[in-house]
């Protein structure tokens, strides 16, 4: 996983990418956003910190607490927000049906083991650098399925190394469900999945010969494909006499995310960490 996204609720907007964590940075933003039918303004910021439990590298069974900012907003009508260490920005303009298409640039950075490698045979493998990533992203929002606030959310998107850490690509295709209780409380249930290429595949996962030697784990090679698939749960609730459309509220999110295939097989995960990891954040966010 990318070290994944946490991300705030809202009931006015979600935005892309929502509700997957990945690494240092857990943050808030929702997968394909959706006006919901409520008030919106067309020029409106939300900003949140928090604290979130991620693993130390993908695959990792060590933990390491990191904080959880949140930036999200609008100007004019076109919507941006972070998700996770990655920047999403929408520019086709908001609109006020109930089918919302989304469309736009990503850009980011990939920081999975540049820093504190929880074991010791990983951490003789040597840090990786930062990576950094570029691309864009698709999505549509139905708003009004149960209730007429209610929606149902789908985006891919799709990134790659615009250096030479990993030089390959990560596709990342999402759902999510979000149901807004009320004014004050929202809730939303995610889905996704990364399918990667060689070169990401190689770098985080395999082992050469000459790291074999230094770490003691086996010479491991694997290609690309389906990395992992994730399911996430969220929640937001105002605070006093705030709405989800401003002031202040808590958020808090859990998450499990399954490494499949040789991906999973690899010694970083099967020998000295787990496919199976749990991720979970809380903090609070203002809107204005």
């Amino acid at each position: 996983m990318q070290q994944r996204r946490l991300v705030g609720l809202s009931a006015v907007r979600y935005e892309p990418g929502m509700f997957r964590i990945v690494l240092p940075a857990l943050l808030l933003a929702a997968a394909a956003p959706a006006e919901a039918q409520l008030p919106v303004d067309r020029n409106a910021i939300t900003l949140g910190l928090g604290v979130g439990a991620i693993p130390s590298y993908e695959g990792s069974d060590n933990y390491r607490v990191i904080p959880a900012p949140l930036i999200r907003g609008r100007v004019g009508g076109f919507g941006f927000n972070t998700v996770g260490t990655h920047l999403y920005v929408d520019v086709v303009r908001d609109l006020t049906g109930r089918v919302d298409v989304q469309a736009g640039p990503v850009i980011g950075v990939n920081p999975n083991r540049t820093a504190a490698i929880g074991d010791r045979r990983v951490r003789a493998l040597g840090a990786l650098d930062l990576a950094v990533e570029g691309g864009g992203y698709v999505g549509v929002t139905k708003t009004g399925l149960a209730t007429p606030f209610d929606s149902l959310s789908a985006n891919v998107s799709y990134q790659r190394d615009l250096g030479s850490v990993h030089d390959s690509f990560v596709l990342r295709p999402q759902i999510g469900y979000t149901r807004p209780l009320n004014f004050k409380t929202a809730l939303r249930v995610g889905i996704d999945a990364e399918i990667v290429g060689d070169g990401y595949a190689q770098t985080y996962f395999g082992v050469d010969a000459a790291g074999a030697a230094r770490s003691g784990l086996r010479a491991y090679r694997l290609g690309g494909g389906l990395k992992d698939v994730g399911l996430t749960f969220a929640a937001q609730h105002a605070l006093g006499r705030g709405t989800l459309l401003k002031g202040w509220s808590l958020f808090g999110i859990v998450g499990y995310n399954r490494l499949l295939g040789d991906f999973a097989d690899s010694p970083l995960v099967r020998d000295v960490g787990n496919p199976n990891t749990f991720l979970g954040s809380i903090g609070i966010a203002r809107a204005f």
